[in-house]
């Protein structure tokens, strides 16, 4: 699991049918002390996080699996899978 800050949000005219009515975002990987790490990445959101929250985010085969079983063949590299409360960052 990964941390990161959602920087904005994508969309697409024509995409893999398993990502119809996906939303997907824009997350700035982060050190916990939230400096940026690295080069954004496009994720899937499981999570109704929005631009500015602290996520966590999964990666590689295990981004599918919040979309299983019934989606187990959902096209995507990277899944938001939580929002990391802001008190909990104080």
């Amino acid at each position: 699991m990964r941390l990161g800050r959602v920087i904005g949000s994508l969309w697409a005219t024509q995409k893999d049918p398993s990502l119809v009515g996906r939303r997907m975002l824009l997350v700035q990987p982060t050190h916990a002390d939230g400096a940026d790490a690295g080069r954004p990445t496009v994720a899937l959101d499981t999570a109704d996080a929005g631009p500015g929250d602290t996520v966590l985010y999964v990666t590689s085969s295990e981004a599918a699996i919040p979309f299983r079983p019934a989606h187990a063949l959902t096209a995507t590299d990277a899944t938001i899978v939580g929002v990391v409360d802001p008190e909990a960052q104080r």
